[in-house]
């Protein structure tokens, strides 16, 4: 279905709708367009939110996002459950009906909205899809659910899928390259993640933001490795974090905030971040040093918006150079002056941040891990090219892969005779390299329940 044709028939259901069902529901009508969209493996949940988000009235943003959220995070076992449940699974043109299910039991599982209210609202999805054949099938389905509840996680409770909630190739590869993290890596994964700031402490102390956010009844805990790290008691939305708006402050994984210290750029620095959105990244390497000749380079245009947005928020619209281009085809963006630092954040299967975007557990698949190895590759071989010698280069990835990180690396090496690795805090000896587990090449970060998210990082020089 093209974005037109989905716009349009979401218009035109939220027009025939409009004045007989509540915005509740209509949040979880958009709910069954975003997960249908997932299913079909036509964007991402990040994008898919973007894209339909004001379909719903803002108060009930929340709503949407628990459904979109949850369905995606519990999909290992919701799928198991569904069918275990369907004597025949619905055919592609079905699968808003399939999306609408697996609503259903995720609300009949996970969140407190009485059983008879989910079923109904399961059954009249189906008259709001035009599909009112499937409205008995749904009804039950979902009956045989409540009734046998205990017996179907008796039944299902073995399989690997259903116990870890990961999906059973994934589960594999965990346990082949990490057996002993293993429960740790599936525990967070399936969890919320924290809410983590950072203080631009170009503008504030540490110290002094957390006494601002006290003022404001927020709790919050300095991190262990990152210096402008602050974990939230409980997550806040941004608008009230003191001075947000203002550029005191940013949301970001302490993990990800270890980047622009180890890299520690300084006053006329010419510095390159490769595959810079969402701006995270390019706003802390400013925040770090006057000075610096930045600049940032991405692929897609709507991401390149979301970096002017963070560096205007931050104050730093004029202190970057943009360039939306492919990172790997240099005749497209570089001018032939080389970079004396560059941040290389590559485009890897994020498994280390899977709570964060619970939607790779219905889109990544193993085949995804070979291809972007061969992309990882072409922008690792073709940016080395830009960096003067002497220079230094930090190989960042979210992967819990060693395809991704240390083998990769020891690829590069290979093929790059005039490169070495060199410890992780060369350049910034002060920053103490107490987190991670060291491989082969690098230092591996695995997602942890109340902390920071699963990285790799590796820094290389230019001989």
């Amino acid at each position: 279905m093209s974005d037109n044709k989905m716009n349009d028939n979401m218009n035109d259901n939220s027009a025939k709708h409009n004045n007989s069902v509540s915005l509740q529901y209509s949040a979880r009508h958009v709910a069954i367009e975003v997960i249908t969209n997932i299913l079909l493996q036509q964007g991402s949940l990040s994008t898919q939110l973007a894209r339909y988000q004001n379909e719903v009235a803002s108060e009930h943003l929340p709503m949407l996002k628990e459904l979109c959220f949850g369905v995606c995070r519990q999909y290992p076992k919701l799928n198991s459950i569904a069918l275990h449940l369907l004597a025949h699974p619905f055919e592609e043109k079905d699968t808003d009906l399939y999306a609408a299910l697996l609503l259903g039991l995720y609300q009949l599982t996970y969140m407190n909205t009485p059983d008879h209210a989910a079923v109904h609202e399961t059954v009249e999805a189906c008259r709001l899809l035009k599909k009112d054949w499937a409205t008995k099938l749904m009804n039950a389905v979902l009956r045989r659910y409540q009734r046998e509840v205990d017996e179907i996680e008796v039944a299902l409770g073995s399989m690997p899928s259903v116990e870890y909630n990961q999906p059973k190739w994934l589960l594999k590869r965990f346990n082949k390259h990490w057996p002993e993290q293993l429960e740790r890596i599936v525990d967070a994964s399936n969890m919320h993640p924290p809410m983590c700031l950072r203080v631009n402490q170009s503008q504030v102390s540490r110290e002094t933001y957390q006494i601002l956010l006290k003022e404001q009844g927020i709790d919050s805990t300095a991190g262990t490795f990152s210096p402008s790290s602050l974990y939230l008691e409980k997550a806040v939305r941004v608008t009230e974090l003191p001075h947000f708006g203002m550029g005191y402050v940013s949301v970001q994984d302490e993990a990800a905030q270890l980047s622009a210290h180890i890299l520690a750029p300084k006053a006329g620095d010419k510095i390159l971040d490769a595959c810079a959105a969402p701006g995270g990244k390019t706003g802390h390497l400013l925040e770090v040093a006057d000075g610096i000749r930045l600049t940032a380079v991405e692929l897609e245009p709507w991401r390149m918006e979301k970096i002017e947005s963070n560096l205007d928020r931050l104050g730093y619209s004029n202190d970057a150079t943009l360039l939306c281009a492919d990172a790997s085809d240099l005749d497209a963006w570089w001018d032939g002056e080389h970079f004396d630092k560059i941040l290389l954040d590559v485009p890897c299967t994020a498994t280390g941040v899977i709570r964060r975007n619970p939607d790779i557990k219905i889109n990544r698949k193993p085949a995804d891990i070979d291809d972007l190895v061969v992309v990882q590759q072409a922008i690792l071989d073709s940016v080395w090219t830009t960096l003067k010698p002497g220079g230094f280069m930090l190989y960042v990835t979210c992967s819990l892969m060693p395809e991704e990180n240390e083998q990769q690396i020891q690829r590069f090496l290979a093929r790059q005779n005039d490169a070495q690795e060199i410890l992780l805090n060369t350049l910034a000896p002060e920053l103490a390299i107490e987190w991670g587990t060291p491989v082969s090449h690098g230092r591996q970060l695995f997602p942890t329940l109340e902390s920071h998210d699963g990285f790799y990082y590796c820094l290389l020089q230019k001989n």
